[in-house]
């Protein structure tokens, strides 16, 4: 597995990549959202930021991707696992989120 952490620049921007339809993406896994659609996540994605200005950058974008010969062991549930385990150990808890996997490449990969 290899994670890429990304800047993100806004939540309706990351959102929108992470879900866009032309990825075939799949949401496998989410906490303190509605997933409706873009601008529902996002609202709630800004109101929660909102709440802490402390905050300067709020937006967070990881990748984690996998290799395609471990494809066929790889099912939305355990890389939805993988993913919940991988942001426990980076101290990534109490906080929204959501998890979608996309179809778009070669290797199995994920967003969170």
């Amino acid at each position: 597995m290899i994670a890429k952490i990304v800047k993100g620049s806004g939540f309706r921007e990351v959102t929108g990549y992470i879900i866009d339809s032309k990825k075939d993406a799949r949401i496998i896994a989410h906490a303190g959202l509605f997933i409706e659609d873009v601008a529902t996540i996002t609202k709630a994605f800004e109101a929660q930021a909102g709440m802490n200005p402390k905050v300067s950058r709020p937006v967070g974008h990881i990748a984690l991707g996998f290799s395609r010969e471990d494809e066929s062991r790889l099912t939305s549930r355990i890389m939805a696992e993988i993913a919940l385990e991988y942001m426990k150990r980076m101290g990534i808890r109490n906080t929204q989120f959501f998890i979608a996997r996309h179809f778009d490449k070669e290797h199995p990969h994920i967003h969170i």
